[in-house]
């Protein structure tokens, strides 16, 4: 799927222009990132918060269903298992390919200077969340839909550290633009997110050092790829689990 930036900046200058209250679901303000992918994947509000099955659905159109999940896929598995035998559902999650971080300090509201993050975001954490719904990994009417984005992020200096810092809390996350979207449904998508360069037989630590990641986002990546039917555990060197491609 192709992005476009230049639709996905007119929903967020749009969204920016207007009050995006919402009384219907029990939230005071729907928040900006959540807003703009809804509007990207859907513009047509009459398919926002739709029923299904005691849930509500951020859009249902015909027999589709895309969830917006900005904060991770957790507590997901009771809409998964409600949804999934009737209709097709779209998880859709941010990756927050560049990010600048401001300051705001919680007594004046003063919002510092914005800095670039050193926190780069990856297909990888994407595969990471959906350890939290492995029972439903294989389902064909289940797709992962990974949104690349650049963002401004606000931090409330409202933490346990002298600057507030550590133990801050997000205020808003403002998207900035979008550069790609990558689809994870068939073990052929799956099978894109391993480097070209791991071997056929690799270990935990091998695929650490392929893909850059850190040990317990590698550790649960092999699990969900285990759980595909991609790679299985195949032996054993040292005190290191061998995988190899199926």
């Amino acid at each position: 799927m192709k992005a476009d930036n230049k639709r996905f900046q007119e929903i967020i200058y749009n969204i920016s222009q207007s009050n995006h209250e919402r009384y219907n679901i029990g939230t005071y303000k729907e928040k900006t990132l959540h807003l703009a992918l809804k509007r990207y994947f859907c513009d047509d509000q009459n398919y926002h918060e739709v029923p299904v099955e005691g849930f509500i659905a951020d859009i249902m159109r015909d027999d589709t269903i895309y969830e917006i999940e900005t904060s991770g896929f957790s507590g997901l598995c009771p809409k998964l298992s409600s949804y999934l035998p009737k209709y097709k559902v779209n998880l859709v999650i941010p990756v927050i390919a560049k990010k600048y971080v401001s300051w705001i300090d919680p007594l004046t509201s003063e919002i510092s200077k914005k800095h670039t993050s050193p926190k780069k975001e990856n297909i990888y954490d994407v595969i990471f969340e959906t350890v939290r719904i492995l029972p439903y990994i294989n389902e064909k009417n289940l797709t992962i839909i990974a949104v690349f984005l650049e963002a401004d992020e606000y931090r409330m200096a409202d933490g346990w550290s002298r600057n507030g810092k550590r133990g801050s809390h997000r205020f808003e996350m403002i998207p900035i633009s979008i550069s790609d979207i990558t689809k994870l449904n068939t073990d052929s998508d799956y099978l894109k997110c391993i480097p070209r360069e791991l071997n056929d037989e690799f270990t935990v630590k091998d695929f650490i050092k392929a893909t850059g990641t850190n040990e317990m986002t590698s550790r649960a990546v092999i699990k969900v790829l285990c759980a595909r039917g991609i790679v299985k555990k195949s032996g054993q060197r040292g005190k290191s689990f061998i995988y190899t491609h199926i």
